[in-house]
């Protein structure tokens, strides 16, 4: 009997792998399975179907089975893989950043919309507040080409991840990032009285603090809290957003927020409230689920 090594091909690696994480209790199996022997292959998903047959090099094989176990430990396939893809954009990510879901795109869609159906908005100026990977300011700055987009964040290492972004898409011209807390960061570097937007948009911190030991261990265990944690009641740095834009929103201008599915009527509730916001509207993502609130500024407030 023959002593020597298996070989793998990469019909089998795929079946073995996805079997393998499904006793495990990996979320979608196979496809992690797909992205993570892609990625040592560096080919597409498509082209796994079309070499099933193929034998990967002994080197693409190690790095493949170093990033099966990682994944087996619930850490999250675009941080293996450093790529996650949002609004047909392919973006570099980390564990600095919150990983970019298909939710938010819903926000995007809705701002591009109302820009577009605005008259006098042609050359909108755009402020994406808390902007991790910079998935919502470069998607915004992609899809109105005569924007300009100012995006800032708490966190340097989330902000260096944005930049790389930005440069890779041929953005960098358009997208300024700036560092500071919420507003903070544009009132460093604005004039008195501060540079205001046609919109401000955020997705926010928004789970209530009890909630983060029950989430999925790749959401708990491996994404930035600072990005997931909203206060006692999930609504901590969403009131501070309704709070404080007025001062750097034009009349008319619009507020967008994303929310939890369960945020929608009560963070509606805190727009209505806040003395200069109407026609607040909140909008479903293709789940049908309330995921973001959106509302516009009646007067200056500055005059």
């Amino acid at each position: 009997m023959s002593n020597a090594p298996r070989t793998w091909t990469i019909g089998e690696l795929l079946t073995w792998t996805t079997d393998f994480f499904v006793r495990k209790g990996i979320d979608e199996p196979r496809l992690s399975a797909e992205l993570l022997l892609s990625h040592a292959l560096a080919c597409t998903r498509m082209a796994l179907y079309t070499q099933y047959e193929r034998v990967p090099a002994e080197s693409q094989l190690t790095a493949f089975r170093e990033n099966v176990k990682k994944r087996a430990e619930h850490v999250p396939v675009a941080y293996l893989i450093g790529a996650a893809s949002f609004f047909s954009l392919d973006l570099l990510v980390n564990r600095h950043v919150l990983i970019p879901r298909p939710d938010t795109e819903t926000l995007v869609e809705q701002i591009v919309q109302r820009i577009r159906q605005t008259p006098g908005w042609e050359t909108p100026a755009l402020l994406d507040v808390g902007t991790g990977s910079g998935c919502i300011a470069l998607a915004l700055a992609r899809n109105l080409s005569t924007a300009q987009v100012v995006a800032s964040d708490l966190s340097p290492e989330a902000l260096a991840v944005a930049r790389q972004n930005a440069e890779k898409l041929g953005l960098a011209q358009r997208v300024t990032f700036l560092e500071g807390d919420l507003f903070d960061a544009l009132a460093q570097t604005s004039p008195v009285p501060p540079r205001r937007f046609h919109a401000i948009v955020s997705n926010p911190p928004y789970i209530p603090t009890g909630q983060i030991a029950g989430l999925q261990p790749e959401v708990r265990d491996h994404e930035p809290r600072q990005a997931l944690d909203g206060g006692p009641d999930g609504l901590t740095v969403i009131r501070r957003l309704v709070s404080e834009a007025t001062a750097y929103l034009l009349p008319g201008g619009l507020l967008g927020l994303e929310v939890a599915f369960d945020q929608g009527p009560t963070v509606a509730k805190l727009l209505e409230q806040s003395g200069y916001l109407t026609g607040v509207r909140i909008a479903r993502d293709a789940a049908g689920h309330q995921r973001c609130v959106i509302a516009n500024k009646v007067s200056d407030g500055q005059s």
